[in-house]
């Protein structure tokens, strides 16, 4: 573990008063829990903080304890002393909060992606950790904070998502101790499970199949790739649905080595949010990087500010090379 880097993050805690909290565009499982937890140890410390995100909460997080208090826009009021930056291996994964983030005296960046660009006056980076849920665990440890019932409920959400219910090669076998410890403080894991995973609405479940149907492959199978399009939001009269499991249909399907999942912004057309999977040895982080993007190496994302066609020509120009080249 980074110590050095937690312990410049408590220090900074301790001695600054006014916090922005913010994370990544399409926040999900992590980004959120992780800040609501954050924001809780805040409160602990009597610090003054905001939760600021570009985009809303995914209808399936809406049960955790505190996500109410994130807000989409900053108040002109509210002058950050520190921007704590967290789930973002480029700063500009923020979207428009990147100016509060820019006007803060010091920009705190906490993540766990093997690609992040250090972009903070401090960088706490733990490139082994499950999540940013796990390392906010371990920052109630350090800093000597009890954590009560809502906190574990976040943290736990933000370990369980991101490691793909503990399926996911970043699950350690701390990850599972820690996730003992969070169920300790009262969590139902089926209701938080049921919250998450279950309970779809039906335009959600329209949407996944007109996604599915699209499924098309290519490299003898190695790659398989769909696309959420503008005009199937349109058609179910949403403008948002959670996706976050759409792209483990394809990393599911027998001999697929990378996953792609395309998803059109349902406001503007000519933006394009990409993710990767992989299920073998091929590195979808540098693909993701080659493309403005990153994350893991079996798992990433980047935004590209074109058309659907240009934007999957792109992207399958680059898996095709990397395929090929495995």
């Amino acid at each position: 573990m980074n110590n050095d880097g937690m312990d410049k993050v408590i220090e900074i805690l301790k001695e600054k008063d006014f916090f922005l909290i913010t994370a990544h565009i399409n926040p999900e499982g992590d980004s959120i829990g992780s800040q609501l937890a954050l924001s809780n140890l805040l409160e602990r410390l009597n610090k003054k903080h905001l939760m600021v995100n570009r985009d809303a909460i995914p209808d399936n997080l809406k049960f955790l304890p505190g996500v109410e208090k994130i807000i989409f826009s900053m108040p002109e009021h509210f002058q950050p002393q520190v921007a704590l930056v967290l789930d973002c291996p480029v700063k500009r994964r923020v979207g428009t909060v990147e100016p509060a983030v820019d006007k803060a005296d010091v920009v705190v960046n906490i993540d766990h992606h093997v690609s992040n660009e250090f972009f903070g006056d401090i960088n706490w980076v733990e490139a082994e950790m499950s999540s940013i849920g796990e390392m906010i665990y371990h920052l109630y440890e350090k800093i000597g904070v009890e954590i009560d019932k809502d906190t574990a409920i976040a943290m736990y959400s933000a370990i369980l998502t991101d490691t793909g219910m503990f399926n996911y090669d970043n699950t350690s076998g701390k990850t599972h101790q820690i996730a003992g410890k969070l169920l300790e403080k009262g969590i139902d894991p089926s209701s938080v499970f049921n919250e998450i995973y279950e309970k779809k609405s039906f335009a959600q479940i329209r949407i996944l199949g007109k996604v599915l149907s699209g499924i098309q492959i290519e490299e003898e199978g190695k790659i398989a790739y769909m696309s959420l399009t503008s005009d199937m939001y349109a058609e179910e009269s949403v403008n948002d649905v959670s996706t976050e499991e759409f792209i483990n249909y394809l990393r599911s399907i027998k001999g697929v080595e990378v996953a792609i999942f395309f998803k059109q912004n349902p406001d503007n057309r000519e933006i394009v949010d990409v993710s990767f999977r992989s299920s073998g040895d091929v590195d979808v982080n540098m693909i993701a990087s080659r493309l403005g993007g990153g994350g893991h190496k079996r798992a990433s994302g980047c935004k590209l500010t074109c058309g659907l066609d240009e934007a999957k020509k792109e992207v399958l120009q680059e898996t095709r090379k990397a395929v090929r080249a495995e």
